[in-house]
């Protein structure tokens, strides 16, 4: 054994496992570069302004039409200011947002596939029932010995949030027009970053960061069994682990 294996056995446990510590840091740059685009094309918009078009309806009745364009888009077709200073930096940071979620599940997951490699645990990941957040909860829970954290009711209307983002379209209603209560809590707790419009929920500034910090609070928890846990017991692996009951 080299010198340098030696030294790496001798480091505390917790710095084995997979650190998402950088994952939040890249997250939060990105969130910050994608809030400071946005006000820079709406900044744009409201100085440079649209084109406006004049239309002749009848000369000798002094009758016209305006239309204005901006971006390949006309004023007869869409509310423009709605358009370039609500809707688009909503769409925007809905897909930085899909982003980030996506990240930190999948570094959960290392996490947690990380933990059953390094401890020679009888129960992977892959064992539990569920998927994404739900599945790597169960298993920080039930194996890696985390005691149920407060944050994670707010995690899971966060998921739903990024469920009905990525299949519908953002929208805070069943397709029966049925509002999902997770969503009506979520958007109370943040009404200032999570905003009605319509059927769908918009994304403000600063909505990106507050559920970057709310996923980071539940992270945090996660850390705190990785450093207390020890040696897995060696029945973890009934099926009382694997079904949760």
């Amino acid at each position: 054994m080299s010198k340098f294996e030696a030294e790496l056995l001798n480091l505390p446990m917790q710095f084995s496992h997979f650190d998402v510590s950088l994952t939040f840091e890249v997250i939060s740059s990105l969130n910050a570069q994608t809030d400071a685009s946005i006000e820079a094309n709406v900044k744009h918009y409201l100085t440079e302004g649209p084109q406006t078009e004049e239309y002749e309806i009848s000369a000798e009745e002094n009758a016209y039409f305006f239309v204005e364009y901006y971006m390949g888009l006309d004023s007869g077709s869409v509310d423009l200011n709605d358009m370039f200073t609500s809707y688009y930096p909503s769409i925007t940071r809905r897909s930085v947002f899909l982003t980030l979620y996506g990240m930190l599940e999948h570094d959960f997951e290392k996490l947690c596939n990380g933990f059953a490699r390094i401890h020679n645990a009888p129960v992977k990941l892959s064992d539990l029932r569920g998927n994404g957040f739900e599945r790597c909860d169960l298993y920080a829970r039930k194996i890696i010995g985390m005691k149920t954290s407060k944050y994670y009711p707010l995690v899971k209307k966060i998921t739903k949030l990024r469920n009905v983002c990525a299949h519908n379209d953002a929208r805070f209603v069943s397709n029966e027009g049925k509002p999902f209560p997770e969503l009506e809590c979520l958007m109370r707790t943040y009404s200032k970053e999570l905003v009605q419009d319509g059927e769908q929920v918009n994304f403000k500034s600063g909505s990106l960061q507050a559920m970057t910090d709310a996923l980071r609070n539940y992270f945090n928890d996660v850390d705190e069994a990785l450093k207390a846990h020890k040696t897995p017991d060696p029945f973890i692996g009934s099926r009382k682990y694997i079904f949760g009951k």
